[in-house]
């Protein structure tokens, strides 16, 4: 197979087939087809993924909207909605450290705070609505990928088929299971592994357990107290007048 031909039959597994690199079939849930102009589907395509992204700001600002009541909770709740509930900020705790947009955001804000609180300051309506906020984001945010993905293959199948022939293909061999043996081209289902690497020591030192106390340590020079062990004696000192600035107990004798 060459790339055009893996580029079609990548394009029917989303329910578009190519007539060329002019037009295609679009096939909906229902069955239904229409055909139209490649670049007039990319445009569909960007004007739902502007949709979705707005429907995905509005409900964030429903979960700051919702976490942000502080009645304290004096009903029995189940404990699976309890662990259900807190499992759900921590996944949207990490959904915000994948965006350096949302850095020191309200969102993520909101998130900090919610965690550091007790359990018991949040009311039932918090415990029991955050979870569906949180499948429902999630799901919009794959949704959104999934636009991205087809608006992607469209604009390159609109390079042209002989355009996209010239590509060389990648065989994957080797591999064990119903995936093995796959014909790719190249870059296909490949992202720079630099910038993953990146993304992944940049959560790690956003871990709380680094970051408590120490937001100021690069600014003015200021460590904050936070869950970590500090010796006070250890302050520098006038070793010429260690007998009196030396912080640590010691005979003087031993130092003269």
């Amino acid at each position: 197979m060459d790339t055009w031909e893996i580029l079609t039959k990548e394009l029917s597994y989303y329910g578009i087939r190519l007539i060329d690199d002019k037009k295609c079939i679009i096939y909906n849930d229902e069955g239904q087809s229409k055909t139209q102009g490649i670049i007039r589907a990319v445009r569909e395509l960007k004007q739902n993924i502007k949709k979705q992204a707005t429907i995905l700001s509005s409900l964030w600002s429903e979960v700051v909207e919702l976490l942000q009541d502080g009645t304290y909770n004096k009903v029995p709740i189940d404990d699976k909605m309890v662990g259900l509930f807190i499992f759900s900020l921590k996944d949207l705790s990490k959904f915000l450290l994948c965006f350096e947009d949302f850095d020191n955001s309200g969102y993520q804000i909101c998130i900090d705070n919610a965690l550091s609180r007790d359990i018991k300051s949040f009311s039932k309506e918090q415990i029991y609505e955050l979870p569906d906020y949180k499948i429902t984001i999630d799901w919009i945010h794959r949704y959104i990928g999934r636009l991205i993905y087809i608006s992607n293959l469209l604009s390159f199948a609109a390079t042209g088929k002989k355009n996209i022939s010239q590509y060389d293909m990648k065989l994957a061999r080797g591999i064990a299971g119903p995936w093995s043996n796959l014909d790719l081209p190249m870059l296909e289902r490949v992202f720079p592994f630099g910038q993953e690497v990146q993304r992944r020591e940049k959560a790690k030192r956003r871990q709380r357990r680094y970051r408590k106390g120490l937001e100021n340590y690069n600014n003015d020079g200021r460590v904050g107290e936070g869950h970590y062990w500090r010796e006070l004696r250890n302050e520098p000192f006038s070793w010429n007048d260690r007998k009196f600035e030396d912080p640590y107990p010691h005979r003087n004798i031993m130092t003269r």
